[in-house]
């Protein structure tokens, strides 16, 4: 009978080792969760096609959210400064989704945005006037492997709320991943205007981008 005894209480602690062990390689074969929040900030000069010369400058601060169903999220700033002393300051927020189908990434988004300071760069407004504008954009972004991802094209169509700024946009890149946390990325953009001025829509600025992003 103690050997019996002896030999169950042996099983039962075996069993529960084991158990242990492989509870224990199920918790480390966990994956850690995809980061849901990237801050971004890029730089960029932007030149008029007209004739060349520098337009402006500017520095844009990023925020945004990742949802668990595809849903995103975003906030940003930009501060534009130009030859002349004057600057601009927007402050934009956006909602859009991310479909995606194999390596393609589609996201539809739209924004609303206000424009203040020396000039917003509508038509009609005089010195330190501010304008409410939205936009609707179209990304469209093919992941090549772990670290490169073509952003094919980032379509732009944006206008203000009580007066005619019709600056459609497009422009494509490069992104470059060192892991989950870094990336930096690139693109070259060429926008168009329609101030209402009865010129139509015409050539305004083409810009390229520098920029870094966190996630976490």
């Amino acid at each position: 009978m103690k050997l019996h005894t002896i030999f169950l209480t042996s099983n039962v602690i075996l069993n529960g080792l084991f158990i242990s062990a492989a509870n224990a390689a199920d918790v480390a074969e966990v994956p850690a969760p995809k980061p849901s929040n990237t801050l971004s900030l890029e730089f960029s000069p932007e030149w008029k096609t007209s004739d060349g010369s520098v337009a402006d400058d500017y520095l844009k601060f990023g925020y945004s959210h990742s949802f668990d169903n595809n849903i995103v999220w975003g906030a940003a700033f930009q501060y534009a400064w130009r030859p002349d002393s004057t600057s601009v300051d927007q402050l934009e927020t956006s909602l859009g989704y991310k479909l995606k189908a194999g390596a393609f990434t589609f996201t539809p988004s739209a924004l609303v945005g206000y424009g203040f300071g020396d000039h917003p760069n509508i038509n009609h407004l005089a010195k330190t006037d501010a304008e409410a504008y939205y936009a609707f954009v179209l990304a469209a972004d093919f992941k090549i492997d772990d670290h490169w991802t073509w952003n094919i094209v980032n379509a732009r169509y944006r206008n203000a709320f009580d007066t005619t700024w019709i600056t459609p946009k497009v422009s494509t890149g490069i992104t470059y991943k060192f892991d989950s946390t870094n990336a930096i990325y690139a693109n070259v953009g060429y926008a168009w205007k329609d101030a209402g001025d009865g010129k139509g829509l015409l050539g305004d600025k083409w810009n390229v981008v520098l920029g870094y992003k966190l996630s976490f």
